[in-house]
């Protein structure tokens, strides 16, 4: 006579995060629906900037609000979401436990929304709220990543995407640094600096050190992961990693001390950069057992416009027309092409896998239990991917052509694009477990007796 051993659904599930290390995984969630909101509100934002930014100003109520918006809001934030679940994956080490994870992730999430807002309004009280909130939780998450890769590096776990994550990390303290001295300079000017020329540098060390140094450490994991990619070469995305942080002061100093040469200096070390990166995703793709999907759609278009932004100033030097009018479109290409195009796009895999994770995986092969494919709407991930290359080409066009109509067709083409992304959350976020009653209990293990 046989005996089984059975085991109640979701235990399983529990001890693999007992394991692992991640967090309930509803809190990262939650988060990355947040910044799927923000993403909405940014690219709404950026609709209504869009005129002036075809116009020349960089500078105005809207666009302080939408770029605050998308850097923190979003990108920021979605960074945060998708770390709390890989970190321990990568590194085999947490990064934050559940409460003080939610701490900052609420900080970071309600500091952005006050920054932006009193930005955007000129409310001096809510800047100085928000900003503050803004820098605790950066600061939170900068001595969190720290603590995480040092011991990694200790036990052996960090290779290339650690030492990546720790320059970023070093970039984010920078931003962290630069926006609170920016934020109280607002409040109570004490800067003798050229404004422009500081957010230039501010923007170039958020963008390129923190947002893209994060995005091209994670995608050397989860590219290949997202791919089912193996046996692909790995030396060109460390040297990717290498150009791109490399770029950075280069870019900053010569912003902010308004040196051209040494900008197209760094300009050419991030271009380098971006070609070695694009060889470690041409290599990816070509070993992938998996179609093309959102992710490596979206990591081909970020690198591309890296490759622009980086081209696109040089350009203008070359051709003796304004630098800091072609910037305009360069920081587009970076904030939106590669940042927030690159993390839409993994979003659309995230969140499936952490939602399947938590709700299926212990009934995986269940008959009437999805597969993790089964949650990525597919029909919506295609939409986001048409609207999106196409409002990125139309809003850059117009900007670069100073053409007001045709940049707010592609704001408001990306804000569609948004949408499909806040709607893909909420399908897969929504999708329920099967009921207890219409849930067979499985059998784990078999024995004679």
């Amino acid at each position: 006579m046989s005996e089984r051993r059975y085991e109640a659904p979701g235990k399983r599930t529990a001890e693999r995060r007992a394991t692992v290390g991640g967090p309930p995984w509803q809190l990262p969630v939650t988060i990355l629906a947040a910044a799927a909101a923000a993403q909405v509100a940014g690219t709404a934002a950026l609709a209504l900037a869009a005129p002036d930014l075809a116009s020349g100003v960089a500078y105005g109520p809207a666009q302080l609000g939408a770029v605050h918006l998308l850097g923190l809001g979003f990108l920021t934030a979605a960074i945060l979401g998708a770390l709390l679940q890989l970190v321990p994956v990568l590194f085999r080490r947490v990064l934050m436990g559940a409460v003080p994870a939610s701490l900052t992730a609420a900080a970071l999430v309600g500091g952005s929304w006050a920054l932006a807002l009193g930005l955007w309004a000129g409310d001096t009280p809510a800047i100085a709220v928000g900003g503050t909130l803004v820098v605790v939780a950066l600061t939170a998450l900068t001595a969190a990543l720290v603590n995480v890769l040092v011991r990694a590096a200790r036990a052996g776990n960090a290779g290339a995407p650690g030492a990546g994550m720790a320059l970023a990390a070093t970039w984010l303290a920078t931003v962290a640094v630069l926006g609170g001295v920016m934020a109280a300079n607002r409040v109570d000017p004490f800067l003798d600096v050229d404004r422009m020329r500081l957010i230039g540098a501010h923007a170039v060390v958020a963008l390129v050190g923190w947002i893209g140094g994060a995005i091209l450490a994670m995608a050397l994991r989860l590219a290949p992961m997202f791919a089912l990619s193996h046996g692909y070469p790995r030396r060109p995305g460390t040297v990717a990693l290498a150009l791109w942080h490399a770029s950075v002061p280069p870019l900053a100093l010569g912003l902010l001390l308004d040196l051209t040469p040494v900008v197209v200096a760094g300009g050419v070390l991030l271009l380098a950069g971006v070609a070695a990166a694009g060889r470690y995703v041409a290599g990816v793709a070509r070993h992938r057992r998996r179609r093309v999907e959102a992710p490596l759609v979206h990591l081909v278009i970020g690198l591309a416009s890296a490759a622009g932004a980086c081209l696109i100033p040089g350009i203008a030097w070359v051709a003796g027309a304004s630098v800091v009018r072609a910037s305009i479109p360069a920081v587009l290409l970076l904030a939106v092409g590669l940042g927030c195009g690159v993390t839409s796009g993994h979003l659309f895999k995230v969140v499936p896998m952490l939602v399947w994770t938590g709700r299926w995986a212990d009934l995986a092969g269940t008959p009437g239990v999805p597969t993790l494919s089964d949650l990525v709407p597919q029909r919506i991930a295609l939409a986001e991917q048409a609207a999106f290359a196409a409002g990125l080409a139309a809003l850059v066009g117009g900007v670069a052509a100073h053409a007001p109509a045709v940049a707010r067709a592609g704001a408001v083409l990306l804000c569609a694009a948004s949408l499909a992304v806040a709607a893909a959350v909420a399908v897969c976020a929504s999708a329920r477990r099967p009921r207890p009653e219409d849930s067979p209990v499985r059998p784990l293990t078999r024995g004679a007796t």
